[in-house]
């Protein structure tokens, strides 16, 4: 009764001082409503990664938000009478904020995911336990072996990992004596480069007629030898190779998988820099990602280097916001974020190096220093924060040009302009960048997989052991984040933690000691840093009182096992958004064996009874089936 006549007297006020239209009564209502009850989760620890308040043993969530960390006493005084229930099942674990990876890529995984993967390094997948291989004939007996056991003669060979340094140099001519009439696609460990036999290559109707006269991708191409790299690699993939395994019964099936292998690592904010999608692909992403089941948000950051390449100056900026029109729930692109390109990748070696190579090949640029230049200003007086993949530290030297001319001319306060890889650098290079306001993310597994080969080959010793320079980067004030760059690295932010701190590599030597970083300090590289160079540190990243309740649940504390045991702390599940999401794969072999993956390829039903979609999401993917082959029907006529 005395919250009704509130609500009346209220309304009466507004009414004679015309608000009537702006506060109906219904909002009213709404104003005045009992709060929901809070649920104070009770945990051993809670890491916070606020200097404020470093830990707390309760935590008070109400709707999606935090809304008191401390002891449950203080907990229970900050609602200040407010409702709430008190939840045990956390009281022996540790409660950390959500992890985050800044860089992974959806599209590169969902379409890697279903391929046979052949590395050199282990993976632990859902769907299979991939064992890594090294050595010539090791690879192409395995590779023979795989060809052998597809039923379908039709069906096209793609496999994913192969890296020379640990496998050998391969050519068109090897492939072709595994098969001349399967097409054979071997896809690099980089992702830069790829493979094809003879049947591939006829099967997409490539000649040396239709690869002249494209610049720099023209000349990063090898019929002979049926390598394509770089942009050559990118030119293949837009202009032939798409056209022929890019199904998108094939991709959805990806993402499936994706999303189940995504959902195992505690990550509850990835982000997918660089992306330029088709709208149907981008539909089917938020198809598969954008429900309640799935426990984690995909931040999406435009392409620069492919609208500007695509659009030209007049059009770029006005193309680069329209990607904000497709923006859903937990699928939604970044608001004034790009992504551009400077050199080649590392597990190519097609990093620029100041130095060189010391077998004396050349590393290679994915945008020239211009184009990079040229691109760059354009977005950077539109007022947007940049992300540049970049790998060596010649390319670190264009780009810390480029960066202070650009502050010259347009000085800016908080760009948080970003050094993406950051594979071969120097200190020095840490101090320039700190001196502009540049932030850094790094991927730390290139320690793990590269460095001792790398310091036999290519690189040098001192280079090799001191790539992914951490403590540099915190001598120097930069907020550091990690990344997984998947397929590149596992998508398991905890391993990446456990690259930085120890630097093992393969063999378990430790690679430049003197690089190595505090576990608080990777702790925070994978939590509020990594919200930092996102511009998400206001929302998420840390344990605090009116950010979003993302929360991941460990079975052991971070900060007190041996570090060395950093990679192996289980996770028990998320909380994302104040609702509880169990792992249901605890990094082991999940949900589908290997025949039900297989199945979802080929029966479109079973992704409604696998997965839990709507019978109107399937009816969407009939949809996006019939125009794809509208489109690669018109595209062939």
């Amino acid at each position: 009764m005395q919250r009704t006549f509130k609500v009346l007297l209220l309304f009466c006020f507004l009414t004679t001082q015309g608000f009537a239209q702006t506060f109906p009564l219904q909002s009213l209502e709404k104003i005045f409503a009992p709060q929901d009850k809070a649920v104070i989760y009770i945990a051993n620890k809670i890491i916070t990664m606020d200097d404020d308040k470093p830990t707390a043993t309760a935590v008070a969530v109400s709707g999606d938000r935090i809304v008191a960390v401390g002891t449950l006493e203080e907990v229970k005084n900050a609602l200040n009478g407010q409702g709430f229930n008190i939840d045990k099942r956390f009281t022996d674990k540790i409660i950390m904020p959500g992890l985050i990876d800044p860089h992974l890529h959806i599209f590169l995984l969902a379409f890697l995911a279903p391929t046979y993967f052949i590395t050199p390094d282990d993976w632990d997948l859902p769907w299979a336990q991939i064992k890594g291989i090294s050595g010539h004939d090791s690879y192409m007996k395995k590779l023979r072996e795989t060809e052998s056991l597809m039923k379908d003669k039709k069906e096209w060979l793609i496999t994913w990992g192969y890296h020379q340094y640990f496998h050998g140099k391969i050519s068109r001519k090897e492939l072709d004596e595994i098969s001349l009439t399967r097409p054979i696609i071997v896809w690099h460990r980089s992702f830069h480069e790829i493979y094809l036999n003879t049947a591939a290559i006829n099967a997409m109707k490539i000649t040396e007629e239709k690869i002249k006269g494209h610049g720099l991708a023209s000349e990063q191409i090898s019929l002979a030898e049926g390598h394509f790299w770089e942009a050559g690699f990118i030119y293949l993939s837009y202009n032939f190779l798409m056209h022929h395994i890019a199904s998108p019964l094939r991709f959805w099936r990806g993402l499936k998988m994706c999303k189940e292998y995504l959902s195992g690592g505690g990550l509850t904010t990835i982000a997918d820099p660089g992306i330029e999608l088709p709208n149907s692909a981008m539909l089917m992403i938020k198809l598969v990602f954008d429900n309640d089941q799935t426990p984690f948000r995909s931040l999406c950051i435009a392409s620069g280097q492919a609208i500007y390449d695509k659009y030209g100056v007049s059009k770029t900026l006005e193309e680069t916001e329209k990607r904000l029109k497709e923006n859903g729930h937990r699928v939604y692109f970044q608001p004034k974020q790009v992504k551009l390109y400077c050199d080649g990748a590392a597990f190519s070696q097609d990093m620029q190096l100041k130095d060189g190579y010391t077998d004396g090949h050349k590393g290679a640029w994915i945008q020239t220093p211009e184009e990079l230049e040229t691109c760059a200003r354009l977005y950077w007086n539109a007022g947007y924060q940049i992300r540049v993949h970049v790998n060596g530290d010649l390319g670190n030297d264009v780009l810390i040009g480029i960066l202070g001319k650009l502050m010259k001319e347009n000085p800016r306060k908080d760009h948080r302009f970003t050094f993406d890889h950051y594979c071969v650098s120097t200190p020095e290079q840490a101090k320039q960048i700190a001196k502009l306001g540049g932030l850094v993310s790094v991927n730390p597994y290139y320690v793990y997989v590269l460095s001792d080969l790398y310091s036999q080959f290519g690189l040098g010793p001192e280079r090799g052991q001191h790539m992914v320079r951490c403590n540099s980067l915190l001598k120097n004030n930069i907020p550091l984040s990690l990344h997984s760059d998947t397929t590149m690295a596992p998508a398991r932010p905890l391993y990446l933690a456990w690259c930085a701190v120890n630097r093992l590599t393969m063999s378990g030597k430790v690679a430049g000691p003197d690089e190595r970083i505090g576990v608080k300090d990777a702790l925070k590289a994978i939590t509020i840093n990594a919200a930092y160079v996102l511009q998400k540190e206001k929302e998420i990243g840390s344990i605090v009182p009116g950010k979003i309740a993302d929360f991941t649940i460990l079975e052991q504390d971070p900060l007190t096992v041996d570090p060395k045991q950093l990679k192996d702390i289980p996770v028990w599940g998320n909380i994302f958004e104040g609702k509880i999401y169990p792992n249901k794969f605890k990094g082991r072999v999940g949900m589908y064996s290997k025949r039900e993956m297989e199945k979802l390829e080929n029966d479109p039903a079973d992704i409604n009874a696998k997965g839990g979609n709507n019978h109107d999401d399937l009816c969407t993917v009939n949809q996006i089936l019939q125009k794809s082959v509208r489109d690669q029907a018109a595209t062939s006529q």
